[in-house]
């Protein structure tokens, strides 16, 4: 039957856009409201079976009763020419059936979103009598942000208006038998616990890309599904939290009791192990090595330490070097004034002028001027300034010891000594002397830069000891920290080899320890082996890795490496 093109109540048929087992689908238009809707048709072929007719028509009934922002739409139910049809959603995206067959392997954060997400959904339509039965990925339509959910397919649902409990009828089996509960497989009663059986089974097939149930014929499909756990996650993929693997552990009780009862306790679950793995995630953005972290904390101690340190030494000896300065242009400076006070009571000029350029010679200030008490300069260490008044330097003056200093700027820094000429307590006269501290100056950047390479040497000397230490205790925790892990996944025979006199002695022999006590209450209970993990069996005798020994049941070491080494990169 051609039903492109035709209308159909309201909604006008656009294109074929994809078909099933049982029906075909449509894209089709309301232009009333101007909305986009998908029309799923039953197959002419199916049309005259009373149970597909029924089954088809029950699917519109189920998700029409349920309005869950993760259930498809229903929006009309309807026959067409004896053909019954669902005008339903139109979903974009791809189904998880799809990613799953692909191989493409989902951030366990996503995973749980996901099953969030189901969880909610499948509590909704639960609380109002309606059991999915056919939970599997390819009626898991997922949006364009690759974590939004929506739920299709409620052909074979059952509603609580149902007569009497559905079971299922001998030679018939409802719902896609890899994905179905324990009760399904058997033909027993279902509630909304084989819902969430499947969606156990779907969470083990996203975290650890492979089947739960897997075999090439039906009856030892619904044996292993009935009878049989499937592997272990921690066997196939070292990603999922242990929190993850014990919920989906949960959820594929074949006892229903002992699963999660309701939709919303499998929410909160995977809600408290979101938040746990985010807040790992979080942690782990900001992990740091313990050697690289305890060196950049120390590296950084030592260095605030080494630049306070070096400060107040650089400010002692600059405070050291300065007042030596002073007091040797001050011892000359009182000099000078000493030896000119006759003459410039005298008015001896001459023996004055000789005096200044006997001390200019000297070349150890910048310059020298004296003059008598009216203010005119007598001598000068610059000729051109003999007979002019001088004025003396308007620059702040610091008192040192009863002497007048100030420090004048000039082209250069120097240190001005003004000083009275004095003979007998009177003051004859008047000098001032400028020492030059470009020497001083370049001392003093001497020192500083030797104290900050004295600091800098310091401190990388005490990081890289600190490292090697950080990392010597590091690469013992890791030994410990690979023996527990192997012990966790199964390998009872892990024993640390290596013997210290310390608190990592100790730890060892704590592990060891462990390791014995563990395996004496297996032997106590009876077990003897067990496929706790695939191995690989080398010869006869010892084996060590990393300073782990692995021993040797029956005369035999198994050995893991490829989990040793991914455990040393991990920690």
């Amino acid at each position: 039957m051609e039903i492109v093109g035709r209308t159909i109540g309201r909604y006008q048929v656009q294109e074929h856009i994809g078909e099933g087992g049982m029906a075909h689908v449509y894209k089709a238009f309301d232009p009333s409201i101007n909305r986009t809707v998908a029309l799923k048709i039953l197959k002419a072929e199916h049309c005259a079976d009373e149970e597909h007719n029924n089954r088809f028509l029950r699917e519109g009934k189920a998700a029409g009763a349920l309005t869950h922002p993760n259930i498809v739409t229903i929006y009309d139910v309807g026959s067409l020419e004896g053909a019954p049809y669902i005008m339903m959603e139109l979903l974009e995206g791809e189904s998880l059936g799809d990613i799953l067959q692909q191989g493409r392997r989902l951030p366990i954060t996503t995973i749980i979103r996901i099953a969030i997400q189901l969880a909610k959904a499948m509590d909704y339509a639960h609380t109002r009598g309606v059991v999915h039965r056919d939970m599997k990925p390819d009626n898991i339509i997922l949006g364009a942000d690759g974590e939004s959910v929506k739920i299709t397919d409620f052909g074979i649902a059952r509603m609580d208006s149902s007569p009497g409990n559905e079971t299922t009828q001998v030679g018939m089996m409802l719902g896609t038998p890899r994905y179905m509960s324990p009760e399904q497989a058997s033909g027993t009663i279902v509630d909304g616990r084989a819902d969430l059986f499947a969606v156990g089974v779907i969470m083990y097939e996203m975290i650890t890309g492979q089947k739960a149930f897997d075999a090439e014929s039906l009856p030892t499909l619904i044996m292993q599904i009935v009878k049989k756990n499937p592997v272990p996650i921690r066997q196939l993929t070292t990603d999922a939290p242990a929190g993850l693997q014990k919920i989906v552990n949960k959820l594929l009780q074949k006892n229903p009791q002992r699963r999660f009862q309701s939709g919303k306790e499998l929410q909160e679950a995977l809600l408290r192990e979101l938040s746990s793995v985010q807040s790992h995630e979080e942690e782990q953005r900001g992990y740091l090595p313990l050697q690289v972290k305890w060196t950049a904390i120390m590296g950084a101690v030592v260095a605030v330490a080494m630049t306070v340190a070096s400060t107040l030494v650089f400010r002692a000896q600059s405070d050291a070097l300065t007042r030596q300065a002073v007091d040797s242009g001050l011892s000359l400076a009182k000099f000078i004034a000493v030896q000119a006070a006759i003459p410039v009571l005298g008015e001896d000029w001459v023996t004055l002028e000789s005096l200044v350029e006997d001390a200019a010679a000297r070349q150890t200030f910048r310059y020298l001027v004296v003059a008598d008490h009216r203010g005119i300069v007598r001598g000068a260490s610059d000729s051109s300034l003999v007979g002019e008044r001088w004025e003396p330097s308007n620059i702040e003056q610091t008192l040192l010891d009863g002497d007048t200093i100030q420090v004048q700027e000039l082209e250069q820094p120097v240190f001005n000594f003004s000083l009275p000429v004095l003979f007998d307590q009177t003051v004859v006269g008047h000098l001032d002397l400028g020492v030059d501290t470009t020497e001083l100056d370049a001392a003093m950047t001497t020192t500083g830069r030797m104290m900050a390479m004295l600091a800098l040497a310091i401190v990388l000397a005490v990081s890289l000891l600190i490292y090697a230490f950080n990392k010597l205790i590091a690469k013992n925790l890791l030994l410990a920290t690979s023996a527990l892990q192997l012990l966790g996944r199964g390998q009872l025979e892990t024993r640390i080899s290596r013997k210290r006199d310390d608190e990592f002695g100790d730890l060892f022999n704590a592990v060891n320890h462990l390791a014995d006590g563990i395996e004496k209450q297996l032997e106590g209970s009876g077990v003897t082996d067990g496929p706790l993990l695939d191995t690989v069996v080398v010869p006869e005798g010892k084996l060590e890795i990393s300073g782990i020994v692995q021993g040797n049941p029956n005369d035999q070491t198994i050995v893991r490496s490829s989990d040793v080494n991914r455990d040393d990169e991990s920690a």
